[in-house]
């Protein structure tokens, strides 16, 4: 099977079999995707890619998701991608700071494909909403 030309999706999850995962189900949808497994990594990533969805763990080593994503939010103003936190973490709390960090929707694990399509494919739409800046 050949990479697809599709929008770029970036996957930020420290646990390696959840990054199999989240690659099949994203390049299913005929997106290209790219994992890494913490922050750091994804910052680094966002030096030469411009991804327009970055599914992100709010678990992650060193640096949170909320954290990196909230460092996206400053240090990548202009970039218009879609911070979708794919968690187990569901509290009024862990809402709130996901939004207040720059995040845009959730999706729960376990991880299920088709409402994660839906979620990708909702904010490749909406482009023109998402917040570039906290």
């Amino acid at each position: 099977m050949g990479a697809s030309q599709g929008p770029l999706v970036v996957g930020v999850d420290d646990d390696g079999k959840s990054l199999v995962l989240l690659k099949r189900i994203v390049e299913s949808g005929g997106y290209r995707f790219i994992g890494v497994s913490s922050g750091h990594e994804l910052l680094s990533v966002l030096k030469t890619e411009r991804p327009r969805v970055i599914l992100m763990d709010v678990m992650l080593p060193q640096m949170n998701g909320f954290e990196a994503s909230l460092r996206v939010r400053t240090g990548y103003s202009q970039l218009p991608a879609a911070i979708i936190y794919v968690t187990a973490r569901q509290s009024e709390e862990d809402l709130r700071g996901g939004i207040a960090a720059g995040g845009n929707d959730f999706v729960l694990k376990p991880v299920n494909r088709e409402k994660l399509l839906t979620r990708i494919e909702k904010w490749l739409g909406k482009a023109h909403l998402i917040k570039t800046a906290v």
